[in-house]
């Protein structure tokens, strides 16, 4: 039971992370600033800032964000 949930909370991030990933890119094609990618709702647990973009690991892993300009 507990691993059905690991694999669907595991899906469910990859689903999250590929649709915000899509925000982040068409953001970047229309010269849209991204000031962070956020994997999960924070508080923030890791982060890495490269080419003006912040790019965050957060607490909570239910969900994902990019914010913009």
């Amino acid at each position: 039971m507990i691993l059905i949930i690991l694999l669907v909370l595991l899906v469910f991030s990859v689903l999250v992370i590929a649709h915000e990933f899509g925000h982040f890119i068409v953001a970047k094609r229309n010269g849209i600033k991204v000031y962070e990618f956020g994997v999960g709702f924070p508080p923030k647990l890791w982060g890495k800032k490269w080419r003006g973009t912040e790019y965050t690991v957060n607490l909570l892993p239910l969900g994902g964000f990019v914010r913009l300009e």
